[in-house]
């Protein structure tokens, strides 16, 4: 069996999808980076809404869920930030690498035929996430085991989707430099998220958090 990390994408998403796929096919002259950078530009958006705006719903205290809030609001800039750095424009040939990543390695149909937008976690991470995962019940929380796989969630589609795929943009030595430091800005931002949100959570809400994340983690046979 593998496991993968993967969302339904939103429909202005999958339009963005359909036209990038439709001007690469296409036989007529385009330029594909604009399709590119406004691709890469939602996707970042709807993976930051799935991973955190939802729990902002979850949280049960008014005070957090404002705090919350602000998180979410810096990791959105920062994440922008970084992407009008990279992003700009190039000839096509530059841009096709972007394309078949976001193509070939950022989407994969899950067990109903739905396309959603994720990757194939590797062995290890998958193990972390489904045991801390397991660890969450009614009746009792191991924050150990889940909170370390809240982590590795995060830290696994922050290096797939922008560590892997900055690799396919064309830069130079000093935006390849800021790739890293950008990581570990936005990964700095989820982490005070997590650690704003977990500490104090009673059992109940704890749950409410698993099963918000378990649809993300797909089991697909090999």
């Amino acid at each position: 069996m593998a496991y993968y990390f993967g969302f339904v994408p939103s429909d202005e998403l999958k339009k963005l999808i359909k036209e990038a796929a439709e001007a690469v096919a296409s036989d007529e002259y385009v330029e594909y980076y604009p399709y590119r950078d406004a691709l890469t530009h939602k996707t970042a958006r709807d993976l930051i809404d799935n991973l955190l705006v939802g729990l902002v719903e979850i949280i049960p205290n008014p005070e957090r869920q404002a705090s919350m809030r602000k998180i979410v609001g810096t990791i959105e800039r920062s994440a922008d930030t970084l992407l009008n750095i990279l992003l700009g424009k190039e000839n096509n040939e530059e841009v096709l690498p972007s394309f078949h990543f976001l193509r070939d390695r950022a989407t994969f149909t899950d067990n109903e035929g739905v396309s959603r937008v994720g990757f194939e976690l590797s062995e290890n991470a998958a193990q972390k996430i489904v045991e801390g995962f397991a660890a969450v019940t009614p009746d009792d929380v191991d924050m150990s085991k889940f909170k370390l796989a809240l982590e590795t969630m995060n830290e696994e589609t922050l290096t797939h989707f922008i560590t892997r795929y900055a690799e396919t943009l064309q830069l130079g030595l000093i935006k390849r430099k800021s790739v890293p430091v950008a990581k570990a800005a936005i990964d700095k931002g989820m982490s005070m998220a997590l650690n704003k949100l977990l500490p104090d959570l009673p059992i109940d809400s704890l749950n409410r958090l698993a099963n918000y994340y378990r649809p993300f983690i797909i089991e697909k046979a090999d």
